[in-house]
This record gives structure tokens, sequence and C-alpha cells, in this order.
């Protein structure tokens, strides 16, 4: 029986070696302990064979019982323990599938980022560089391990980078953003974006992860829109112009949204004191264009534009001009104006001359209709413009027959003459003086004397020419009787003396 129970121990014990170290060590101790017992009880045996034989073989058989029992207990262990054991080699692999599936995932995603990782060791130097070093600063990461990564940033912001740096290496976690200029590698600079992650305590990484991008474009868009508001800042404080933006309320009233500085210049007030109706039904507009402007405003049945010159009192009560030009945006769901936009110039200056060439020519026209002379004025293409008082009476046609048509009192037969004559006097040649004979309204014709002289608006372009008519008929007959007195001046004898007898004719006749 001992000889079965020692294979039994021995099966055991090459089962024993197959378990994992803990249990191994677990049965190899029962086991040991188990033959000890054996050992102890083949002893005793031996010792009380003499005597006992009986008992101890009853003796003997209850232990060898006890022990297939606790054999069979530790084999079923040993299942148990083959069974976790084959689950968790099982799940042992499938970590380490998924292990690899996530590195390679994670290699792929650093390859392939638009982001430049990069581990810093505690003494600045480059750990890791992820594959976009390549495509963003043109070098191979292999070369740039081990190299100090400020040395490729740019002077002027290296000083930012080593504080950036120091605060990364006092504090642990996520640092805020730095940027800063770095060297490609053919030389130009390049803007970074980057952000600090000081792992320097995680066993995993101990380092500092650097995350930068490239902002070359949205850096160059923040300098052009810099020099652009500069230049926004400038202009809109030399000049007398600003703009607006008004909201349409659904009340129909307008609330302002902003103005440009030039407002507060130019009418002394700020954009938060106007009404909610806007400034053109406030005081800042004369009274005298509040209707005007409030009519225009809602006669706006669709998105369109427009431009107004009106009046403003300023903080000062001075009475400004300007000229204002909006638009107006409809929506059509809601059917109304649900934004304004405009902008205005001031020109008060400009309105002051325009008054007053308006006044002057108000005065001229005034002159010209009342003039002696006979006056018109025509365009570059011989329409009529003007046709004063004096040329109804001398050539019989009135204003209203003549104005907007050609000149009707050219003879047929020197009409490309006359009209090449004015050409030339709105080409500056001027006509002083000239004869010419014309046609008057009965058909006769009358000889007068022309001046003709070009009519130019503010640009210097010529308009056409103004036409300044003499009658020459009196001038005739004054040359005439000039010429009889000259005549007379020329005789040998005065007129009077064929009338009158000389006194030795007188004397001869009497004589007789």
């Amino acid at each position: 029986m001992l000889e079965t129970v020692y294979k039994h121990l021995e099966t055991l014990q090459e089962q024993v070696n197959h378990l994992p170290p803990p249990q191994q060590a677990i049965l190899t101790k029962a086991v040991e302990n188990l033959s000890n017992s054996l050992q102890e009880m083949a002893a005793r045996r031996q010792f009380e064979s003499a005597t006992n034989n009986a008992a101890k073989l009853v003796e003997a058989e209850n232990l060898n019982r006890l022990l297939e029992r606790t054999i069979a207990q530790q084999r079923a262990q040993i299942r148990q323990l083959q069974e976790k054991l084959d689950k968790e080699i099982s799940q042992h692999r499938r970590d380490n599938q998924a292990l690899t599936k996530s590195e390679a995932k994670l290699q792929a995603t650093l390859r392939n980022s638009p982001d430049l990782i990069s581990i810093l060791g505690s003494d600045g130097r480059v750990r890791y560089h992820s594959g976009a070093l390549q495509r963003v600063l043109g070098y191979n990461p292999e070369e740039r391990i081990g190299k100090f990564h400020g040395e490729l940033i740019h002077p002027d912001d290296l000083l930012a980078w080593q504080a950036y740096f120091g605060k990364l290496l006092e504090n642990p976690g996520i640092a805020g953003q730095i940027e800063y200029r770095k060297r490609h590698a053919d030389g130009s600079w390049i803007y970074m974006e980057a952000i600090g992650n000081s792992l320097l305590y995680d066993s995993s990484v101990q380092g500092i992860l650097i995350n930068s991008r490239e902002i070359g474009e949205r850096k160059q868009a923040e300098i052009a829109v810099r020099e652009s508001e500069l230049h926004y800042r400038v202009m809109s404080q030399i000049t007398s112009d600003f703009a607006y933006s008004f909201k349409g309320l659904s009340d129909g009233k307008f609330a302002c949204e902003w103005a440009t500085e030039a407002f507060e210049r130019c009418t002394g007030r700020v954009p938060e004191e106007l009404e909610s109706l806007g400034w053109w039904n406030s005081e800042l507009v004369h009274p005298d264009d509040r209707e005007m402007l409030i009519k225009q405003l809602e006669g706006c049945t669709f998105s369109r534009t427009g431009a107004n010159e009106y009046r403003i009192v300023n903080q000062k009560g001075e009475v400004r001009w300007v000229r204002d030009c909006w638009q107006a945006v409809w929506d059509k769901t809601e059917g109304r104006v649900v934004r304004l936009w405009g902008a205005c110039q001031e020109i008060t200056d400009r309105k002051q001359v325009e008054l007053k060439l308006q006044l002057a020519n108000e005065v001229m026209i005034a002159q010209i209709a009342e003039a002696p002379l006979a006056i018109n004025c025509t365009t570059n293409d011989g329409r009529t413009l003007v046709w004063n008082r004096a040329a109804e009476q001398l050539f019989g046609w009135t204003a209203a027959e003549v104005l907007g048509q050609p000149l009707p009192n050219i003879l047929e037969g020197q009409k490309q003459d006359f009209y090449a004559v004015l050409k030339s006097a709105g080409n500056g040649k001027l006509q002083n003086g000239l004869e010419v004979s014309l046609l008057k309204k009965d058909g006769s014709s009358i000889d007068v004397w022309l001046w003709a002289a070009p009519v130019r608006d503010a640009d210097g372009e010529t308009l056409g020419s103004i036409n300044i008519f003499s009658d020459l008929s009196e001038r005739q007959r004054i040359e005439q009787e000039r010429q009889k007195l000259a005549a007379m001046k020329n005789m040998k004898e005065p007129f009077w003396a064929r009338y009158v007898s000389p006194p030795e004719t007188k004397k001869k006749n009497s004589d007789m």
C-alpha cells in the first residue's frame, strides 16, 4: 500500500512542477509534509510490526484513504489552478495584442499628426521628435536627438523660451501657450505655437512633452489685421469721415451698435448718447432735414443703398454738413429692415463753397438775363443752355423755343463754319468782335459782332461756350455818319458854298 501511495506522490510531484511558482511552492510544501508523514508511518509500522500488525494495518488503511482523499483534493485544486492559468495566459495574449495595436496606432498618429510632438529631458535636450519635424522644419528627427531644443529658437524669442522651460521644470503639469520662431533647415524662420506638459515625475515618460504647430499663415493674418487696425485707427483719427451700424428692432426702432472714433470728433457726442430711433430722429440732425431722412428710411422695402446730404448740429451748436452713404438690409422672413450700415463724410467746407458758387451763379444768371447784349450758352454738341431777354429781342425767338435745341439763327450755308468757330472758342481760342450774319425769326438777316469764350466745370473740363452778340446796324449807321463827316472835311469848299454866291459874282451881276 505504501508503494502505491509513493507512486501517487511522485505523480503529484511531477504535476506540481507544471504549476506557476506560487502554487508550486504551496503544493511542494504539502507533498513534503505528506512524504514526511508517510516516512513516519513507515518507521512506526516497522517498530510496531511485531506486536500490532492488525491495528497498524487498519490504521494504514485509514491513512491510505485519507491520503487518497487529500491527493484527489490536490488534483482538483491543481486543475482549477491550471484553468485559471490558461485564462490568465489567454488574457495576457489579448492584452499584448491590444497593446501592440495601440502602439501601432499611436505611432501612425504621431507620424501623420500635423502637430510636432517632442520630449525633452530636464537638461533641455531632445529625447524624441515625431515625424512632423521633417515636414515642418525640414530636419531628420533622428539627427536632432540629443540636441538642445532652444538652439533653433530665434534669438529674440530665446529668453521667453528659457523662462517658459524654467516654469515647466518647477511646476509639473500643463503650462500655457508660448509662441516663438524656429529656424528651418533652409535658414528661414517659422512661427510656432507650443504647449508644454511637465511629466518628469511620470515613470512612463520622465520628461517634458512639447506639442507645437506651425502658425505662419495665422501669424501673417494677425500681422495684416494689426496693420489694418493701425491704418484704420490712424485714418479714423485724421479724417472727418465716420462709419456706423444700427440694428433694426422689431418695434421699428434702431439701436446703435457702433460708430467709429471720428463720430465723436465730428458731433461732440458718443454713440451711447444716441436715441434708440437713430440720430436721424434726434437733436443731432438739423430740424429741417429730419423728416426727409425718416421718410426715406420708412420707404426701404428691400435691401438697397442710398446717399443723402444733410445738416447735423454738434454739441457746440455748430451746423455741419455731412454726406451719408448707407445700405439697408431687408429681411424677407421678418418683412422689415434689420440692419443699417453707413459711412458719413463731413462736407461743410465743400457745401459752403457750393453755396457761394450757387449764389455767384444766381448773380451771374441774373446779370446775363438783364444784360443789354444778346447772350447765349451752347454745349459741346451745339445745344442751347442760355438765351437771355436781349437775345429774344434781337433775334425774335423766346427762350422756351430755343433752350435744349440747336441755335436757330444760323444761316443754312454757314452752320458748319459757325459751329467750328464755337468749337474753337471752347478749345480756348477766344473770338473778339468777329463779324457774322445771323437770321432773325421773321426770316431777315442781321449783322452782329460775336464774342465767344469757353465754359468749364470745376475740374477744368470744357462744357461748351458762352456767346455774346452786338447789333452791327447801329455801328454801321454811326460809321456811315462818320464817313460823311470825313468826306465833308476833305471838300475844298464847304457844302453850303454852292448855295451862296461869292461877292465877286454879285458885283459882276450888278454891273451888268
